[in-house]
């Protein structure tokens, strides 16, 4: 073979080889892989259509099988339920929240060594500098005109709240709960019993209106209680006050004046014949008042106003003349005092507050009853948060001193309402999505149940029907075999009687 016949004369080929046949080899296969891929995703596209198709199918005939006139008569049904239970949760929920029993049975009040707090030992200074320039050696009493118990709003017993005083350094205190003596009384008996050496409790009470709140201190008798006294009848009580030997000190006017109490000027109650004003309330000071009292010469005292969990901020202070530094004072001597005149009397404010832990209480009973409804309170609460019931300051006499005001938040509210109603459509939607998918799924096994019957069917009668031709076949073939034997059996007789015959013969 000549190997160079494709070679021309200056020993060049004279076709050019395909170099290509590789790449477009490759180009084929590539092809046909790309087809392959080509045909395996119109096939999943379409069955995907198919699925599609049968689903729509499937729609169109549930929608014209469905009766939306039960459907929309069952949800709107539902819909008034909703509205009904919330109408009867809402009110009910509300009611207990604004009137919920307390949470616990009682508390365990404790008191320590180490909560005893003295503003004399943290040099806290007098505010009457001039009156007082040797500061707390020209003073023996350290009082608290204006605490609260539980026989009125306060939340310690008297005996807790004289512990209280005892601790934040108080040798005095008036006990004046709002309209009830019998507060004071007790708070005065346990401290003869069990404190006589550490405090003295002058009972009182602090006679509260929509007018004004006035402490009456040193009388033993409740007073007529009128929720809208007028100036003469408020002169009325501070003169019967007086009548009895004790005297009458105007709490907190800056928080009256807040709490759109409408008391008489300071001028009307100077006029009135007080005997002091409350300069300081908890933590709160009115200078106005301070220099009101300069300019008037009337005497100011301080107030804790103490109700629950708080600190002592102020003590009001002079002195007894002839009680010595350390001693507690008798009743008749703290009032005598007070009384007169010439006492100078001042303050120490300390704005950080006792040092003390106000209260330590260890809550050790919860209210088995508050447990029960405390799903319904917090609901309530919940409820009350689209709201504001302004009752109005309280009378202590005949409900409120304004009238009540609803104050409805009404856009968070058609927002609430809104949210709801949403929720409710989705839940709707979610529960008849699943209802359907059900269905679907249900039909979907049902028909290849059938399909699977009918297969099985099929085959059973194909299978009957192949053994009915192979019996045929077979008994066909027994027929057939049967007269060939019968053939062979007559020709073989033919045989045998042909050989008899020619043995015959030859015997012949």
């Amino acid at each position: 073979m000549n190997y160079y016949q494709n070679l021309n004369e200056n020993n060049q080929f004279k076709y050019k080889p395909n170099y290509n046949y590789n790449n477009n080899n490759n180009k084929y296969i590539n092809n046909n892989y790309k087809n392959n891929n080509n045909n395996l995703l119109l096939k999943i596209m379409k069955k995907i259509k198919i699925k599609i198709l049968n689903l729509i199918e499937f729609l169109k005939f549930n929608f014209k099988k469905t009766n939306f006139k039960i459907i929309f008569k069952q949800i709107g049904i539902q819909l008034l339920f909703m509205c009904l239970l919330f109408g009867i949760i809402a009110p009910i929920s509300i009611l207990l929240y604004n009137n919920s029993p307390s949470k616990y049975l009682g508390n365990k009040i404790q008191f320590s060594s180490e909560d005893i707090y003295s503003p004399i030992e943290n040099n806290i200074s007098i505010y009457d500098r001039k009156e007082f320039p040797q500061q707390w050696s020209q003073v023996n009493i350290l009082l608290d005109p204006h605490s609260h118990t539980t026989y009125s709003d306060g939340t310690l017993t008297p005996e807790e709240n004289i512990k209280w005083h005892i601790s934040n350094g108080f040798n005095a205190m008036f006990m004046t709960d709002h309209n009830k003596i019998e507060g004071g009384l007790e708070g005065q008996r346990i401290a003869q019993k069990k404190y006589s050496s550490k405090i003295l409790v002058v009972p009182g009470i602090e006679w509260t209106n929509c007018r004004c709140h006035l402490n009456l201190i040193g009388i033993n008798v409740n007073v007529p209680l009128i929720k809208f006294p007028t100036n003469k009848e408020i002169k009325e009580i501070i003169d019967f006050v007086h009548s009895q030997g004790g005297l009458v000190i105007l709490n907190h006017y800056p928080w009256s004046y807040w709490a759109g109490l409408d008391q008489p000027s300071m001028e009307e109650w100077y006029e009135m014949g007080i005997d002091f004003l409350e300069v300081v309330n908890i933590d709160t000071m009115d200078y106005q008042g301070i220099v009101f009292c300069k300019d008037h010469d009337l005497r100011y005292v301080t107030g804790s106003d103490f109700h629950s969990n708080q600190h002592a901020y102020s003590w009001t202070v002079f002195n007894i003349p002839q009680l010595p530094h350390g001693s507690i004072p008798t009743q008749d001597q703290l009032i005598k005092t007070l009384l007169d005149k010439s006492t100078k009397t001042s303050f120490a404010f300390d704005s950080l507050a006792s040092k003390t832990v106000s209260v330590k209480s260890n809550k050790l009973t919860l209210n088995p009853t508050f447990i029960f409804l405390s799903p319904w309170i917090y609901i309530g609460g919940f409820f009350h948060s689209f709201f504001e019931l302004k009752k109005g300051m309280y009378s202590f006499v005949d409900g409120s001193c304004t009238e009540q005001i609803v104050d409805i938040h009404t856009n968070e509210l058609v927002s609430l309402v809104a949210w709801i109603f949403f929720i409710f459509i989705i839940a709707q939607l979610l529960y008849f999505t699943l209802i359907f998918t059900l269905n679907y799924l249900k039909s979907k096994f049902k028909n290849k149940s059938k399909e699977s019957t009918t297969i099985n069917k099929e085959d059973f009668e194909k299978e009957k029907e192949t053994e009915i031709e192979n019996e045929k076949q077979s008994s066909i073939n027994l027929d057939d075999n049967c007269d060939n034997c019968e053939s062979s059996g007559s020709s073989s007789n033919s045989s045998d009687i042909i050989s008899d015959n020619s043995s015959i013969s030859s015997n012949d």
